[in-house]
């Protein structure tokens, strides 16, 4: 009994310790859980320049990924013109004898076989219809005649032409004449802004107009889809020479973020916004001399929306 009574208060105190253990346990494990549970829970923070965006979300959206690479960038000049129908592709129907018109079969803007008779006229010394075939497949440019008219052998009835190629015709001022010759290589932009083809100069005209003292010049453009319609104005890089850049971008892929020309580059989490600086360009290209390699992937054509998320970003953070 003397003995318990000695070793009494060490009993105390190791009861009171095991008791202050269970109540550790109970109270600081569930908060470690909670914590570790609400860091896992917790949105991974993107880097301030990288945009998180995944592969599909830049598809839907629009954007196009390019790889950075050489490109031959051209020194250009600008000129300014319009579609024209190729002149080495028309035809003027006439009337053989002088007579009355009978029957006109087409209107302007439709197309013709060749072969096809579009106009029928009635000799005034025979009193016989005869037609008058188009001598090739094209569109009807212009009518000049209606049925009842009275028309001679000299008369302009109609106007077809072949529109499977067109001229782009530009004006050339005096002091870009001494640069601008045949066999150049031209890059002409319509008035849509994915409206773009790549010809060369093919004709420069010996004589200018003094009037507006310029000199035409003249590219053969590819229109077997009708995209470009005469009349409508067109824009022409003529590339005087090119030198060859070991690292070039779509001028797409330019966005200025405060004050700082930035390429889009894709990372595995999304886009981050590399610091460019930018050299000689063109139309097609734009030299880059430092701020990305060549093998990069970056946004090309609509990297604006990803600037727009950056900027978003930085102002909910603020």
């Amino acid at each position: 009994m003397n003995i318990f009574r000695a070793y009494r208060p060490w009993v105390w105190l190791t009861v009171a310790a095991i008791a202050a253990l269970i109540v550790l346990l109970v109270v600081v494990r569930p908060w470690r859980e909670d914590a570790a549970t609400a860091e896992q829970a917790a949105p991974v923070q993107a880097p301030p320049n990288e945009v998180a965006m995944s592969a599909g979300m830049a598809r839907d959206s629009g954007i196009t990924i390019e790889t950075a690479g050489p490109a031959a960038i051209g020194e250009t000049v600008t000129l300014y013109g319009t579609i024209k129908p190729n002149a080495e592709r028309e035809q003027e129907l006439r009337a053989r004898y002088p007579g009355v018109v009978r029957s006109v079969t087409k209107r302007p803007g439709e197309t013709v076989a060749r072969g096809e008779t579009l106009v029928t006229v009635e000799s005034n010394e025979s009193l016989q219809t005869y037609g008058i075939p188009s001598p090739i497949a094209g569109s009807v440019l212009e009518r000049h005649a209606n049925p009842g008219e009275s028309v001679g052998s000299d008369t302009v009835l109609m106007k077809v032409a072949d529109l499977g190629t067109v001229w782009a015709e530009f004006a050339v001022f005096a002091h870009d004449l001494g640069r601008v010759r045949p066999g150049l290589k031209v890059r002409v932009s319509g008035s849509d802004a994915g409206q773009v083809a790549h010809s060369t100069i093919a004709y420069v005209a010996p004589a200018g107009s003094a009037d507006s003292q310029t000199v035409a010049a003249r590219a053969v453009l590819d229109n077997a889809d009708g995209r470009w319609v005469a009349g409508e104005f067109a824009t022409a890089d003529v590339v005087l020479s090119e030198v060859l850049a070991p690292v070039a971008v779509n001028p797409a892929a330019l966005q200025n973020v405060h004050g700082k020309v930035v390429v889009f580059v894709r990372t595995a989490q999304g886009f981050e916004a590399h610091a460019v600086t930018i050299g000689k360009r063109s139309g097609d290209a734009v030299e880059v001399t430092q701020g990305l390699r060549a093998g990069e992937r970056y946004a090309s054509a609509n990297s604006y929306i990803i600037k727009a998320d950056l900027l978003k970003g930085e102002a909910e953070e603020e």
